[in-house]
């Protein structure tokens, strides 16, 4: 990486003449005050011995060192490359807490004193782990300092870093609990330093909903972790964090963070900025480790700081700009997700394994071939067709009524009528791409299909298109439910007006439509209530009340507990709705860095307070490329945890004609499902493939629910969902 200018031999490394440094000297914090740079690193003295570590995983580091237990050095140098020691350590075992080491220091100057947070070690460097946590010392010269004690939460926890000034109003503190990054507030330094067991307690709870960065790359795979506290910049925070492989390569990488809500990643370069390439990069205690703490801003020009293999110190320089510039240019060509939600455990497993093949069988209609395609004949539909909602019509006396408001012609109605019924689809139709520049605008078509979806009619022009304010950018995603003799369909209205974020051309909202015979609809807008408070979308009416109440299921983009299944509920089944909070969020997979979910059509009834959903599952693996797979769970009503049971996945893309879609609008390797109903005993799912096109599955009912009964019964009750 060409990016950065290396000093070619390290800045500091161990003296043979200052015992308490002669072994090692590496992971240095480093502050600039504006003529000096003050380096603080931990040190190890010399005749500690390599031993095997027991019970050492694949990928995991064989061996540690005993005895090993580090100090805190200082130095201070005035060009930021030639260092002046101190002889004596800054700081060194001798209390409680960290009778076994002190290491890994960040500084940050804040309101008057430099605030130094480390790790510290109340039981030996290469045990279980269970006396590693980080505390913090201050000082206002670096001559007499204070140790404060143990800051953080009583569990493994490291990489701690202070940001240098208040966000909010309130001090704000990155560390990390394996795998990810997090933060947490605090009101005052009062709470920080003697009263933060219940703000950790509460942070803990729910430690997912406080993440910052995850793992996103193969080279960041095992883990990540802050390096040194933020850079403030015009255009963001500027991260500085390392990134481990699953061969325990330690590599640099940065990210740029919004300066008012840090969980905000504006940008975020896919490839390390620093890696192993010196040979003391390569060769050391533990090799093939660069591991940055400290950074300074000299003159326009940016100073890293870095352990190198364990054992020395290096230093690496970069315009200021230039490395934001390049953060950016990297996020022009990678795509990103905002913040996902993930659970944090899964009773008692961190990470699943994708099961396949799937424990029920599925069968794609029609030998797998489409249901719809796009109609060149039509400019707003003559790209892409996906993302159906559809109901099912029994033949019968509402099939007649709705026959004649269709004007079929007779063999189309006796199609119908030998089918036994119709499926009636409204699917989002997007044609060439107009304004703003580059953006097709979604419509809505409506199709009429037999209940095993052989298409009988098509309509020419779109039911519902993209005119109304608050569906100017798009009609999206629609999913559609009968009540009494009212359809019901709520979908994603893209608009102009008050985006989120200056950076995005709109927002989206959950709009209502209502319709007794799908030609004509009533807009209703977006549905009153708090759910409309962020963006929002994937709603989905159930079919009956539960409790008195109509149950809504949606899935915010931002604020807590983002994309994720949450849940609303109101007294009509038009509104006003307000939010019961998270449903159900994704497990984590080996497979993906990334990985959500989203509701697909409105639930299935299955008497007794319980429902079959269909839902969605997005993922993005360690390349950054994208799948949606298709997944059902069994939600039961009876009990604190409505989630009784999920099967994940039950469809993934399959051959090129679901995983390669249109070239311009087509996103390749999505299945993506908003609707489903039940046709002699199977369930049929209209869905989309890459975004292009529109597919068909059916699944024998009684086998899918009792497949989830089956996992109902393996599973204990573990109640996940609070805000329930």
């Amino acid at each position: 990486m060409s990016l950065f200018r290396r000093t070619n031999v390290p800045v500091l490394a161990p003296r043979a003449d200052l015992t308490w440094a002669s072994g090692a000297v590496f992971n240095p914090g480093a502050w600039y005050d504006g003529e000096r740079v003050h380096l603080v690193f931990r040190a190890v003295p010399a005749g500690y011995r390599r031993f095997p570590l027991p019970n050492a995983g694949p990928g995991e580091p064989a061996y540690g060192f005993e005895p090993y237990i580090s100090s805190l050095g200082y130095a201070t140098s005035t060009d930021g490359v030639h260092f002046t020691w101190r002889e004596t350590p800054l700081l060194a075992p001798g209390e409680d807490f960290d009778r076994y080491g002190l290491e890994d220091p960040r500084i940050t100057f804040l309101e008057g004193r430099y605030w130094i947070v480390h790790t510290v070690l109340s039981t030996p460097a290469f045990g279980p782990g269970d006396g590693v946590r980080f505390g913090l010392a201050s000082t206002t010269d670096f001559v007499q300092v204070e140790k404060h004690g143990v800051i953080g939460p009583s569990v493994r926890d490291k990489d701690a870093a202070l940001f240098p000034r208040r966000i909010r109003g309130r001090l704000a503190l990155l560390h990390r609990i394996e795998p990810d990054i997090q933060i947490i507030y605090f009101d005052d330094w009062d709470e920080l330093l003697h009263r933060s067991a219940a703000r950790w307690a509460e942070h803990l709870a729910d430690l997912d909903e406080h993440v910052v960065l995850r793992p996103a790359r193969r080279w960041e795979r095992k883990k990540i972790g802050a390096g040194p506290p933020p850079i403030e910049t015009p255009e963001g925070w500027l991260l500085i964090y390392h990134g481990v492989d699953e061969t325990y390569t330690y590599r640099a990488g940065v990210a740029l963070l919004d300066l008012d809500d840090p969980q905000r990643t504006i940008a975020r370069a896919r490839v390390p900025i620093l890696e192993p390439e010196l040979p003391f990069e390569r060769e050391g205690d533990v090799p093939n480790v660069v591991f940055p703490e400290g950074a300074v801003v000299i003159d326009g020009q940016l100073h890293v700081y870095y352990g190198a293999a364990d054992s020395v110190i290096g230093h690496a320089v970069a315009p200021l700009r230039d490395v934001v510039d390049f953060v950016l240019e990297e996020q022009r060509h990678s795509w990103t997700m905002p913040r996902v939600y993930m659970m944090s455990s899964d009773r008692g497993r961190a990470m699943r394994t994708i099961e396949t093949p799937p424990p029920v069988e599925v069968e794609r209609l029609h030998g797998g071939r489409p249901v719809l395609e796009p109609d060149p004949q039509h400019p707003w539909e003559s790209r892409v067709v996906l993302n159906p909602a559809a109901v099912l019509v029994e033949a019968g006396e509402e099939l007649e009524r709705l026959m004649d408001a269709w004007q079929l012609t007779g063999p189309e109605r006796e199609r119908l009528r030998r089918a036994g019924g119709a499926c009636v689809m409204i699917y989002r139709a997007q044609g060439a791409k107009g304004s703003p520049a580059g953006h097709a605008p979604s419509s809505l078509g409506l199709a009429v299909l037999t209940p095993t979806l052989e298409l009988v009619r098509r309509w020419p022009e779109p039911v519902i298109r993209p005119e109304a304010v608050f569906h100017d950018l798009g009609a999206e995603d629609a999913r559609c439910t009968k009540i009494g003799d009212t359809y019901y369909l709520f979908y994603t209205g893209y608009t102009t007006e008050r985006p989120r974020f200056p950076s995005f051309i709109g927002r989206v909202h959950i709009c209502l439509a209502t319709t007794q015979d799908f030609v004509h609809w009533e807009l209703h807008g977006p549905i009153p209530g708090d759910v409309n408070d962020v963006d929002n979308k994937n709603a989905a009416l159930l079919p009956e009340p539960v409790d008195g109440k109509w149950l809504l299921l949606h899935r915010p983009i931002h604020g807590r507990h983002p994309m994720a299944i949450h849940l609303a509920e109101a007294d009509r089944p038009e509104g006003p709705f307000h939010s019961r909070g998270l449903l159900m969020a994704s497990y984590r997979y080996r497979e993906f860095a990334l990985s959500w979910i989203g509701a697909g059509g409105p639930p299935i009834a299955l008497g007794n307070r319980r429902f079959l959903m269909i839902y969605h599952q997005g993922h993005m693996d360690w390349d950054g490329h994208r799948e949606y797979d298709l997944a059902a769970a069994l939600l039961d009503f009876n009990r604190p945890d409505p989630v009784a049971a999920r099967l994940e996945p039950l469809m993934r893309p399959r051959g090129d004609i679901e995983k390669v879609g249109d070239p311009e609008l087509g996103v390749d390797n999505v299945l993506f499902a908003c609707a489903n109903y039940v046709w002699h005993g199977d369930l049929i799912i209209p869905y989309a493939a890459a975004d292009s096109r529109i597919f068909g599955a059916r699944i024998p009912m009684s086998e899918l629910v009792a497949a989830l009964e089956r996992r109902a019964a393996e599973e204990p009750e573990v109640v996940t969902t609070k805000a329930l």
